[in-house]
């Protein structure tokens, strides 16, 4: 994940390799603009490519004057968005079953109208289990051979006892996207506008029963109805609850919405560069 900066949009978030990076297109009212940039963008979006997680930095273009020095993701610290659970602090602090954004702003709840989301960006990563309810992390890897070298598997297997083995290890998405501010959103919190809608870019990541209900349905799309590039779709994002052997926990719930027109593909490629 890189950023590039330019001077209508202070942070955009990019996705270039740095010796290729250029100004990301400047968001304004010249529709024959937009139109140009979402051509661009169609055309270059065409096939689905591998990017290396571990060539991610930021692209600072020479015409860039206010900005100096070798930056990298580490030092920024990019928005992200939550669903809470029963357990955890963010389960205290808002409830279970709430979309949150920045642990500090309500984006959903239930009885609210889903969000409109466009997906910027999507990569598949591996991460390694941990106990129901902990807020601890486990490790994170970019391949299945990184796990397999690290003794661990993600499908489930018999057991020497007889029983059914859980995998220590499972995928995870971890996807960009651009949400429209909901109604009565602390605005400030989204620093995008489009036709007077303010927008925010940021990070979720689909994992365990996210990566079943949400992750793999973005996947899916992007090899089917959204070939042209994830920009060219809009979802619709709520949450549900479901019942598992250890209890009610809530999965994210992303739905098509239809297409993006070509405005938003432009405002979209200007926050976002893949």
């Amino acid at each position: 994940m890189k950023l590039s900066f330019n001077d209508e949009i202070d942070m955009t978030l990019d996705d270039t390799d740095t010796s290729n990076a250029k100004a990301a297109p400047v968001v304004g009212s010249d529709k024959t603009g937009a139109q140009d940039a979402a051509n661009g963008a169609a055309e270059d979006a065409g096939k689905l490519q591998t990017v290396d997680p571990g060539n991610q930095a930021i692209a600072v273009p020479v015409a860039c004057d206010d900005l100096q020095g070798e930056i990298g993701g580490e030092d920024l610290i990019l928005p992200r968005i939550n669903l809470t659970q029963k357990v955890g602090d963010l389960g205290d602090q808002f409830g279970p079953g709430v979309i949150v954004f920045q642990k500090e702003q309500v984006l959903w709840k239930e009885g609210d109208k889903p969000l409109n989301v466009v997906v910027l960006h999507a990569a598949k990563r591996y991460q390694e289990n941990t106990e129901f309810g902990s807020d601890e992390m486990g490790q994170v890897v970019d391949t299945l051979d990184e796990v397999k070298a690290l003794g661990g598997w993600i499908e489930w297997r018999d057991g020497a006892d007889g029983r059914r083995e859980a995998p220590p290890w499972a995928p995870r998405l971890d996807i960009v996207c651009l949400i429209a501010a909901p109604d009565g959103a602390e605005t400030a919190l989204f620093p995008f506008d489009l036709d007077g809608k303010a927008y925010a870019a940021a990070v979720w990541t689909l994992s365990k029963s996210a990566f079943t209900s949400a992750g793999r349905a973005i996947l899916t799309a992007r090899a089917t109805h959204l070939r042209n590039g994830y920009r060219t779709g809009k979802w619709q994002v709520s949450a549900a609850k479901r019942q598992g052997p250890k209890g009610a926990y809530f999965v994210p719930v992303f739905r098509a919405s239809g297409k993006t027109d070509d405005v938003m593909q432009a405002f979209a490629a200007s926050v976002y560069q893949a």
